[in-house]
């Protein structure tokens, strides 16, 4: 028998309040039917663009609001240019409390990603258990966000407002170009792939490295250095797929056990050694990806939901 769906817990669990009772019986939920998984995926872009639509509406509420304010003012001055000055403090007041530019934060629940596109036009894919932090508006001389974990951008191009994503390590500042940034605070590793136009990389000391497209760079023994790259499969994970080229088993591990939030226990170390190129769809769930990556491997696995660990025999 099939359990109902547990509406609080989703609603936490895609809002990122949820404890781990609520975790685990999404994740139940979740995976014992197909038609779940995908329901959930659905509740989240709901979830996103109901958030997202209403910061832009209230946004707009804001603008003519103070649009109206403003003209009070105008007729105000037109009374008298000495009552224009003495109202000048109060003016100043009521306009200060519009211009503060409130910031929202977005995130991609574990095993899951998420997508959106910004007051810019800019498109963004967040990986799971990313976080982006991003102002109501873009005003100013840039438009900057801040990043937690990986995402991919497509930005606006715009020679007069330069685009900046601030990470962990380095900022990252385009006009309008494709590239891929990885930032997770839990991690040591940190890239940006460059996939079209440039971009500069810099940490506000003396790093100051410029990409031009099919260059990666990455922070390596505590220095940031450049190669081509040209595994366009290693960003298949925007369209919900995980790629591996002759990847161990011990590098595919790692990868999912960072994209589900798992932990593995093999009973065989030497199994580890063993290469496979394989690709997943997220979607399916790490129960069902585990099943097809030890296919034909003569391993069985547990998955214990509750210390989120599977153990490879």
């Amino acid at each position: 028998m099939k359990n109902e769906r547990p509406d609080e817990s989703l609603l936490n669990y895609i809002n990122g309040r949820a404890t781990d009772a609520e975790i685990k019986e999404v994740m139940q939920w979740s995976h014992e039917d197909p038609e779940n998984m995908k329901e959930l995926q659905t509740l989240r872009r709901l979830n996103d663009e109901v958030i997202w639509n209403a910061d832009i509406a209230d946004d707009h509420a804001r603008k003519k609001k103070r649009k109206s304010l403003a003209k009070r003012v105008l007729s105000w001055s037109v009374a008298a240019s000495i009552l224009l000055l003495a109202l000048f403090p109060i003016s100043y007041l009521i306009f200060g409390s519009y211009r503060q530019n409130q910031m929202t934060r977005v995130s991609a629940p574990l095993g899951q990603r998420t997508e959106l596109t910004l007051a810019d036009g800019t498109r963004v894919w967040l990986n799971s258990g990313s976080r982006l932090e991003v102002p109501e508006r873009f005003n100013g001389r840039t438009r900057e966000v801040s990043l937690e974990g990986e995402a991919f951008f497509s930005v606006t191009k715009n020679d007069d407002m330069p685009f900046i994503v601030r990470t962990k390590a380095y900022n990252v500042k385009v006009m309008g170009t494709e590239f891929n940034v990885s930032s997770y605070t839990d991690a040591a590793e940190w890239s940006v792939i460059l996939v079209e136009g440039k971009v500069e990389i810099y940490d506000g000391k003396s790093t100051d490295v410029i990409l031009t497209p099919n260059m990666k760079a990455e922070k390596i023994g505590g220095r940031l250095q450049t190669s081509e790259f040209s595994d366009r499969d290693a960003l298949l994970w925007k369209e919900g797929i995980l790629a591996f080229e002759n990847a161990s088993l011990a590098d595919i591990f790692a990868k999912l056990g960072s994209y589900f939030k798992v932990s593995f226990e093999v009973e065989d170390s030497t199994i580890l050694d063993r290469h496979s190129t394989c690709k997943f769809v997220t979607s399916d769930g790490i129960d069902c990806i585990i099943k097809v990556l030890l296919m034909g491997e003569g391993l069985t696995y547990d998955f214990d939901i509750d210390s989120r660990v599977i153990r490879i025999k």
